[in-house]
């Protein structure tokens, strides 16, 4: 699998300094306003920053693909002319009738983007991105305005555009969730990357309070005069376990939601039962064995 070395100091408009490796299909993982464009920006060339790779050189010379969230189609194009735009050559419609048809995207070569679904459009920007011949495509927030059937369906493809093609692809994004579908995570805060590796190794094994906040943990405590972190879902129901009392429940389409107290208090999901069999107030045993030491 094809990787690159980023390694890259912004002076604005978010100063930070980002190392870390794509690999496959990574995803930055930031919250909003955290600089996770800005560094995409800037390794496309459009934005001051230094560094490795193609540091210096102007943006038509990095062999990148950018894919900003809008995704910038010529309107009165047709999804094949779209593709074809960025190539030169005589041959170019041929060659860009080749590239849909190896993306699966053949049968929207002659419509209009206006005719295009909102994954359908995404697909065709990044077609044409890696028309170019590029060596790292980089996608800004690429499940904005997708359900969730279409965002995991985008997704699924971009990881085998990077595994089949050997392109490694960088995914900045704020959702948990899409970042849980890379081969590979880096976390991006307090203006750095605080985190990065394989995805089930930094979601299995977050390395501070923050990054567990980012990674979508919903508990966060302090126990044994160390810190620890838990889904909702690996507190569990333990007559064994230690004592809480339900403060509050809601029935939600899964299951039920709990919050227990007082200390620590915790969001507990059970697959299971009614909300009347947990008022407010009841003290129930909770097992912890699933949460994970931080740090």
């Amino acid at each position: 699998m094809n990787s690159i070395e980023i390694d890259y100091t912004l002076p604005a408009p978010v100063c930070m300094r980002a190392c870390f490796t794509v690999r496959g299909f990574t995803t930055l993982l930031g919250r909003s306003g955290v600089g996770k464009t800005s560094l995409l920006r800037a390794l496309a060339g459009l934005l001051p920053g230094q560094g490795t790779p193609w540091g210096g050189l102007a943006p038509e010379r990095r062999p990148i693909g950018y894919l900003p969230q809008h995704t910038l189609l010529f309107p009165h194009l047709s999804v094949l002319e779209n593709t074809a735009y960025a190539l030169r050559r005589p041959e170019r419609l041929t060659q860009a009738r080749a590239l849909l048809d190896g993306l699966g995207l053949a049968p929207l070569a002659a419509r209009r983007p206006d005719e295009l679904s909102g994954g359908q459009a995404k697909r065709v920007a990044l077609a044409r991105a890696l028309a170019h011949g590029a060596k790292l495509l980089l996608l800004d927030e690429p499940s904005a305005g997708l359900d969730t059937m279409t965002r995991d369906a985008t997704l699924d493809w971009l990881a085998n555009i990077a595994a089949t093609r050997g392109i490694p692809v960088l995914a900045a994004t704020h959702d948990h969730d899409v970042a849980a579908r890379a081969d590979q995570v880096a976390l991006l805060a307090e203006g750095r990357i605080i985190q990065h590796g394989p995805a089930r190794a930094v979601f299995s094994a977050p390395a501070s309070r923050v990054a567990a906040e980012l990674l979508g943990y919903d508990n966060i405590f302090e126990r044994g005069g160390a810190l620890w972190a838990a889904h909702a879902g690996a507190i569990r129901l333990d007559p064994a376990g230690a004592y809480f009392r339900v403060r509050a429940v809601r029935e939600t389409g899964t299951g039920l939601r709990l919050i227990c107290g007082p200390d620590p208090c915790l969001t507990v999901e059970l697959p299971q039962g009614r909300a009347a069999d947990y008022p407010p107030g009841a003290q129930i045993r909770l097992s912890l064995t699933g949460a994970v030491r931080l740090g």
